[in-house]
């Protein structure tokens, strides 16, 4: 009987000790699994961005061809003109800054200055 009872507890410890292993193998394996699907999912997002960066690069570079799009560019970041024509800059509003002191309020103007 003894031998049976040490049989039974061996048998036991044997069998919680692989469930235990088991477990902690299993919780591993899903926390890789997890980490891993992280990954994929920045790496997705990473993608779908550079995908969307390189139409509008394509896009640009169809632009280039066009001369009418040239043309706007060079006007627009160049100031360039075409003879004869003139060029007006409206420049927005000047600001009025209230500032208190001692003797009450001071009101400055702010001018715009442009090149």
């Amino acid at each position: 009987m003894k031998k049976r009872n040490k049989a039974n507890r061996l048998f036991l410890f044997l069998l919680i000790a692989g469930f235990v292993f088991l477990s902690i193998w299993g919780i591993k394996s899903y926390y890789s699994i997890y980490q891993a699907q992280k990954k994929l999912k920045k790496t997705e997002e990473k993608l779908t961005q550079m995908e969307l960066e390189n139409r509008e690069l394509k896009d640009q570079i169809n632009n280039l061809t066009n001369s009418f799009y040239l043309e706007k560019l060079a006007r627009e970041r160049l100031g360039l003109a075409k003879k004869g024509e003139v060029i007006y800059k409206i420049l927005p509003e000047e600001k009025v800054v209230a500032r208190e002191s001692k003797d009450g309020i001071e009101k400055e103007e702010e001018k715009n200055l442009t090149k």
